[in-house]
């Protein structure tokens, strides 16, 4: 690497962190715009994960779905029970009920004179109620999740390139309590920028990676003044350039090395717990705990456009052979001789008097 072109990374590094200077570490995951854990998705129905093919991976997919309504009383239940809007509560019995004749009431008529009502209001709850709830109960969860990510990728797509939000992949869920250190850590070591784009064909919403790489969250760690935050940003930054895969939340191998390392590197005290059966995340304690659970938020650009850019200008320089000479200026060191500046004379528009060698404007 030339002396020019070590200038150039130094001069870009200190761009970058000159402009990482405008923005505060997040210590938690933000949830203005969206947010859902992995534990919340366990069990929805008709998710898909994970999906491979046509040259890209597909992480999540969420299907459009439409609510079902609940099943119909009989004909002599109908007027006694109130039936609600979801499937979380239960219906009521009206103790009540007046009965008209056209507009006029004809009569009033009490729960308790119609015991073949309560018995009727039992059957109906038992099995027909309740086994409808049980199924809809988490597919209303699965629409609400797809209502949530349509609002958002509305959003980012109507702003376009320019927009301030971005979705992202958080691996690797942190929780950490520090002693002598106010603010609770409740944030993923490892992001990863996706994008959420609407199936035009079946109007699934499909997640998937950008084509850039991850990201280890250290900011927090530094700002708390973990002094293993060197030593670990060097062993991330030499796993990308050894090649490593990109992390992917459902394939272990690619990610439980680094969170490892994040806990050997920021506590000595801190573990690596992997869930399984309860993907949710522990509460924080005195120690570093990193699990394996993911989270799927959006947030404001970190940054914005400009670091990517910077990113992208610090890789094209490093593999360059030669920089051109408007770049090395930069950098490169200037004469250290004053020398005389010859004037020269230019011939004026207004005048067609030529004096000496003068030339034309």
């Amino acid at each position: 690497m030339s002396d020019a072109t070590s200038l150039v990374l130094d001069l870009l590094n200190y761009i970058e962190q000159v402009e990482k200077l405008k923005y505060k570490p997040a210590f938690t995951v933000p949830t203005e715009f969206f947010v859902v854990h992995q534990h919340e998705l366990k069990g929805l129905p008709e998710l898909q994960f994970n999906i491979h093919g046509d040259g890209s991976d597909v992480w999540l997919r969420v299907p459009r779905l439409h609510e079902i309504p609940p099943p119909q009383p009989d004909e002599a239940l109908r007027s006694w029970i109130t039936l609600p809007k979801v499937p979380t509560k239960t219906p009521e019995l009206k103790t009540q009920i007046e009965i008209y004749d056209g507009k006029q009431l004809r009569s009033s008529e009490l729960l308790q004179d119609h015991p073949e009502i309560t018995e009727l209001f039992r059957w109906y709850v038992d099995n027909q109620w309740n086994p409808w709830a049980a199924a809809e109960t988490p597919r209303r969860k699965t629409i609400k999740r797809y209502n949530d990510l349509f609002s958002l990728q509305q959003t980012i797509s109507t702003e376009g390139a320019e927009t301030q939000l971005e979705l992202v992949w958080g691996l690797g869920h942190a929780v950490w309590k520090k002693e002598g250190f106010g603010t609770v850590l409740k944030h993923p070591v490892i992001s990863q920028s996706c994008e959420v784009a609407l199936n035009e064909k079946t109007f699934d919403l499909e997640v998937r990676p950008r084509d850039i790489d991850p990201r280890i969250e250290l900011d927090t760690y530094a700002e708390m003044e973990i002094s293993g935050v060197r030593q670990l940003d060097a062993f991330w930054k030499s796993e990308l350039e050894n090649g490593a895969n990109r992390p992917n939340p459902f394939e272990a191998s690619t990610y439980d090395g680094v969170l490892k390392a994040a806990v050997g590197h920021l506590d000595p005290n801190g573990v690596y717990e992997v869930l399984t059966d309860d993907p949710t995340p522990p509460q924080p304690s005195e120690k570093l705990t990193i699990t394996n659970s993911w989270v799927l938020y959006a947030r404001k650009r970190t940054g914005g456009p400009f670091l990517e850019d910077v990113k992208r200008l610090k890789k094209t320089v490093e593999m360059a052979e030669t920089l051109p000479a408007v770049v090395r200026n930069f950098v490169e060191r200037g004469g250290t001789l004053i020398q005389e500046q010859s004037l020269r004379l230019f011939r004026g528009l207004s005048t067609s008097e030529s004096v000496g060698e003068s030339l034309e404007l």
